[in-house]
């Protein structure tokens, strides 16, 4: 993980069943979401902005709750691995876990 991302600026992104994308401080996501990254707010916001807000919302490109788990998985990991390395302040969920105290 970036050692540029300061524990206390440190937020997860999470995508719920319906597609939305929302995020919070912390390394964590709610029941029944699936991580997306974590890193900066600004990094976050950032990221997304160009690839997947809707005009409403952030969003997972293409994915809908009523498509298959499977196939909203995969819409899920596609937009993950476009969006890890786009900042030295975005990372994978589980690089950011690294860095939490337990």
């Amino acid at each position: 993980m970036s050692a540029r991302i300061a524990r206390d600026k440190i937020q997860t992104a999470w995508v719920e069943r319906t597609g939305q994308i929302k995020w919070r401080p912390g390394v964590g996501f709610p029941d029944g979401a699936l991580p997306l990254c974590c890193g900066t707010a600004a990094a976050i916001r950032s990221a997304l902005k160009a690839r997947a807000w809707n005009g409403k919302c952030y969003a997972v490109p293409g994915m809908t709750d009523r498509m298959s788990d499977q196939q909203a998985y995969e819409r899920v990991e596609r937009l993950r691995v476009n969006l890890v390395g786009l900042s030295n302040d975005l990372v994978s969920y589980f690089s950011g876990m690294n860095r939490r105290d337990v």
